[in-house]
This record gives structure tokens, sequence and C-alpha cells, in this order.
């Protein structure tokens, strides 16, 4: 079954009822799953879509997790990939999927917790609250100087103005950067219509969002198939990639070989790089290519440092509420978000829970974005 990020599911496992873990085969190698569970539990069926069904014995508001590993051998081989509230009833989650689209991940839906458990940052990181985002597909890589331009030029003849806008980039395989909120937005819808797709994003009169200049306003139509910017939530469910709580996507200490961002050992205890300054040299902005970094537990590159993210959502602060699929204030005099720091940020400055916001009519050198897509029903 070839699928359209060109993988091959070769081979998919019949349960392995001692272990209760079950296994798939792919051209990139083998995924292993299981559940942990404070109760009883059982894997009764995983089908060639990605989806594990599972029963177990736990009452409403227990939490299990789904740990993931890539191989059976060796210490440490087994890693939290996604929670789920756990019920007395047969429980089905997709944790992977054969069909997700080329250059894009797979997120599963689940519940995590968003903010800074280590307490150690920005008020506005905490509460700590337990969110629930659906499953999507996302860029694996943030929107590259070369792709920004290939759906600007497409749009020059399809009534967009992105033509005018500033984005620019360092060479064509990195970043595009110095992108606003709008231009964003605007450029998601293009790249939609120039594939096909339906646009998410709408004028106060219902237009398809089109023209940047002197826009105040854009609606989201969440139902839609195209291209969107993430909202918050989803943007650290990604960047955490399974794992809950800690201050990088891959664990608590961060260096160069991670990320792209300012070193300075003798300020964040935790950076641990072997110099400090810039990742590279020559003259700004010292952004990296995309995918330069080992993907996140989701298969994400550069989630932090790089190019800080526009994210959908209006600034606000955190209510400690359960809150399901949020997708920010209706309005805010702050702005609009923007995670994940950026080449000029310090490791403090790149932790996973750090938060930001601007204007969504301006920009810098430090900005830029990636896209995600629901997925079909």
């Amino acid at each position: 079954m070839t699928t359209t990020k060109g993988r091959r599911l070769l081979w998919l496992a019949a349960l392995f009822v001692c272990a209760t873990f079950v296994g798939a085969r792919t051209a990139e190698g083998s995924l292993f799953f299981r559940l942990v569970s404070p109760t009883n539990t059982a894997i009764t069926a995983f089908s060639l879509d990605g989806t594990i069904t599972w029963t177990n014995a736990a009452t409403a508001g227990v939490t299990c997790s789904v740990q993931r590993a890539v191989t059976l051998t060796g210490p440490g081989n087994w890693v939290d990939f996604v929670r789920h509230e756990a019920t007395n009833t047969a429980v089905s989650l997709r944790v992977f999927d054969p069909a997700t689209p080329a250059g894009m991940a797979f997120i599963p839906a689940g519940v995590f917790e968003m903010g800074d458990a280590l307490a150690e940052g920005e008020t506005d990181e905490v509460p700590v609250h337990t969110v629930y985002t659906d499953a999507l597909y996302m860029d694996q890589a943030e929107v590259s100087k070369a792709l920004w331009l290939e759906v600007r030029d497409w749009s020059k003849t399809n009534d967009y103005d992105l033509y005018l806008s500033q984005g620019d980039g360092r060479a064509d395989n990195q970043p595009v950067h110095t992108v606003t909120w709008y231009e964003a937005v605007a450029w998601c819808n293009a790249r939609s219509e120039r594939e096909g797709l339906t646009p998410c994003y709408y004028t106060s009169g219902g237009a398809v969002f089109r023209v940047t200049l002197s826009a105040s306003y854009a609606a989201c139509d969440w139902s839609a198939n195209g291209y969107r910017l993430p909202t918050e939530a989803e943007w650290e469910r990604a960047a955490r990639g399974g794992p809950a709580g800690m201050r990088f996507p891959w664990g608590e200490t961060i260096s160069h070989d991670q990320a792209n961002y300012v070193a300075s050992s003798s300020i964040d205890v935790y950076d641990i790089n072997g110099y400090d300054g810039y990742f590279t040299n020559g003259i700004p902005p010292y952004t990296t290519p995309i995918r330069w970094f080992a993907a996140s537990g989701y298969d994400v590159h550069d989630m932090i440092g790089n190019v800080w993210e526009w994210c959908w959502d209006y600034y606000d602060v955190y209510s400690p509420d359960y809150a399901s699929n949020p997708v920010g204030p209706p309005s805010s005099w702050d702005g609009r978000v923007l995670r994940g720091g950026s080449w000029e940020d310090s490791a403090w400055g790149v932790r996973v829970a750090r938060r930001q916001y601007l204007n969504p009519e301006e920009t810098f050198g430090v900005i830029g974005f990636r896209t995600v897509r629901r997925i079909p029903e």
C-alpha cells in the first residue's frame, strides 16, 4: 500500500498477546506500541490505518499512556507517545497514518499538560493545565523560502497581494522570515487553492481572505481541508512530541547539536553547548536549513529555535481549566501568539513553554511559520 508520503506499509503484526504490544514495519523501519495503564489493559485490534483498539477496567478520569519504540532491545527504548483518557469501554486511537501527505507529519489526538511544569519561565506560562487536541497533519519543517516563493508567484495571477510582502530567506532551503500574521494567513489560502483544497480563512464578508493590505479581520473555517496556522495548543502539543513536562522536545538540556539558538552556558545551566554564541557565522539572519536537526517524537523538525512561528490564537493568559481544542479568545489588544523562539534567543528563550505575541500587522527578521491541515473523516 503506497502512501502519498512515499512510504510503504510492508507488514502489520498480529497481536503480541503475552506482551500487550503491537508492531508495524514500514519502509522507514519498525514501530512498536504498548499501553501503560493503572488498571488491566488488553489490546484487541491494530488496523491497517494505524488505529489501536484496547479495553480496560479504568474508570472515567484515569489516563492511559501509549508508548512507542523503534526497537525492542536496549535501555530506554519505550517513550511516551500520547496520553488518552481511559474509560471502562473499548477505546480506539490512531497512532500513525499511512496516508499522511508528503512533507507533513501525523500528530495523534490526545491530552497533554500545557505550560511550564518547571515554573522557571514567565508568569504567562502557568498555570499548567490539561488540554485535548484532535489529530492533525503538520508540516515537518518551517515553510522554506523556496516554497514561499512558489506559492507567492502562483498567487500573483489569482487575486492575492502577496507579491507586496516582505517575506525573505537566507537561502531557498532555509525558512522564510519577515512575514506578518496576515501574510501567513493569505499564503495558507493561496497554497490551499493552488492544490485544489478548500481555503480556511475568510473576511468578515465571507470572501476568501486574499488581500493583506489594511487587513484587520480573518475568520477560520475549522472544517475546511486546506492549510492553516496551528493553534497555540496544537503547536505546543506537536513540539512536546509525547513526553510530559520537559523543558525541550527531547529532554531537559540543550546544545547546538539539537537546535539553532544563542548558546550561553554561563547563563542557563541546562545549556551544555561546548562554546557560547550563535550557531552559524557570517551575517544575519543566522538561520539554518529546514530539517537540519533531528525530528521530535512526532517527526517534526525545528520546533524550537531558528525562527519564531506564528499561531492562530490571539494572546491571552492561561486558565487552569481543562480545555478541548482551544482556539484562543475572539480578540485581544495584545496581538497574535508566536512560539518556539529563534536563532537570536538563549536556551531559556527557546523552551517549549515560552510564549510571545505581536501585532499581526508587524514582523521581524526572526519570524516565520509552518502550517497544519485537518485529517479527513
